[in-house]
């Protein structure tokens, strides 16, 4: 599925903030309440202009806790001010050792 099918179209868009440490610009974008972490995690990657290279793992920390690609923007966000709903997420990685 491309990032792209699951943003968001109508109220129950989340502003997602991403930042990572070896980036100079933080990702922002809007997503449906229903798009993944995996998705975010996705299109972050594609912005940050980063290719898996089968020894590191990439993945979201909220609040320093790692979160579980499956679930969803929707479930982990917190509502700003107003109707405006969003999340902060830091892009982590984590070196996979050779078996």
């Amino acid at each position: 599925m491309n990032a792209k099918a699951e943003k968001p179209s109508g109220n129950d868009d989340v502003a997602v903030h991403a930042s990572f440490a070896a980036a100079t610009k933080q990702f922002n974008e809007k997503f449906s309440s229903v798009s993944s972490i995996a998705t975010v995690l996705a299109a972050a990657l594609t912005f940050f202009d980063i290719r898996s290279d089968g020894a590191t793992r990439y993945f979201f920390v909220a609040d320093g806790d790692e979160l579980n690609p499956n679930v969803t923007v929707g479930e982990i966000a917190q509502d700003g001010s107003g109707h405006a709903r969003s999340i902060k997420l830091s892009l982590r990685t984590e070196t996979i050792s050779g078996s």
